[in-house]
């Protein structure tokens, strides 16, 4: 699960930062995120006190960390595979 999480957010960042897309929202069980060109912006659902912004580069560069973070695993190939499938498109990001 956590492949096809981290792919979607790359996807997501890439397609942003290309402008194919102006914007996209992320929400967990304590966290929304809204992506956009001008960054990611994170509110905590339960404290309004606690929020974030990051520049697109920098969110970009720390996802694509993570990712590198996944090769040694085997299931990533078949998440990209089955991403690809799924979406009927190649994946933006370059490094996988």
């Amino acid at each position: 699960m956590v492949h096809e999480l981290c792919l979607d957010l790359l996807a997501d960042l890439e397609d942003i930062a290309a402008g194919r897309k102006e914007n996209e929202s992320w929400e967990g069980n304590a966290w929304a995120a809204e992506l956009s060109a001008g960054g990611v912006d994170l509110q905590n659902l339960w404290r309004d006190v606690l929020k974030a912004h990051y520049p697109l580069p920098e969110a970009r560069r720390v996802v694509a960390q993570y990712w590198r973070l996944l090769a040694e695993d085997p299931d990533r190939t078949r998440a990209v595979i089955e991403w690809e499938r799924e979406n009927g498109r190649q994946h933006p990001f370059q490094g996988l």
